[in-house]
């Protein structure tokens, strides 16, 4: 790849991963706690976030702008996936961080966009009724908000291994 190819990945790979990892790790310490603690207005606020200003596919862009330039760097930078450099130092530092970076992605799109889609159909269920959650919906808000912060934190914690390996990966001098 020609280094203008490689400059524009990487530029691409970077903000796109700062804006997926950034946002994922703002939105589960600062967004979700102060949107539990608005009571009533919280979910109009949430279904505002991801109806108008599409939260989802935000992420989803981000999330995949990151995953596909970094495929492709590691493509290049790995001669095409030859074992020797994937052993190495670097090698080992950027494949753990592909591989959590990737793991995040499928917890998101397959564990928690099911449950926030589920989340939302019941928002709207509870506006058009136009006054309290019924009491079974009221426990299934509860349990999807339950659900949706564990695998938050499973997704946390794979972006921030992302992160700091991808960071750090070129250093990795020990596995050498």
């Amino acid at each position: 790849m020609s280094t203008s190819v490689l400059l524009i990945l990487r530029a691409v790979h970077i903000i796109a991963g700062v804006l997926w990892a950034g946002t994922a790790v703002f939105y589960f310490f600062l967004v979700e706690p102060a949107v539990k603690s608005m009571g009533p207005v919280g979910p109009k606020f949430m279904q505002d976030l991801i109806e108008k200003r599409r939260y989802p596919l935000y992420m989803n862009v981000a999330s995949a702008l990151t995953i596909i330039a970094g495929a492709l760097l590691y493509w290049n930078t790995s001669g095409g996936l030859q074992s020797l450099w994937i052993q190495s130092g670097p090698g080992l530092g950027f494949t753990i961080g592909s591989v959590s970076a990737i793991g995040a992605y499928l917890v998101g799109f397959f564990m928690l966009r099911p449950r926030a889609e589920r989340m939302g159909a019941l928002g709207k269920q509870i506006a058009m009724a136009g006054g309290s959650p019924e009491p079974a919906q009221s426990a299934e808000l509860q349990k999807l908000s339950q659900q949706i912060r564990s695998i938050e934190r499973i997704d946390v914690i794979l972006l921030t291994i992302s992160l700091f390996t991808m960071a750090t990966a070129r250093y990795w001098w020990f596995a050498n």
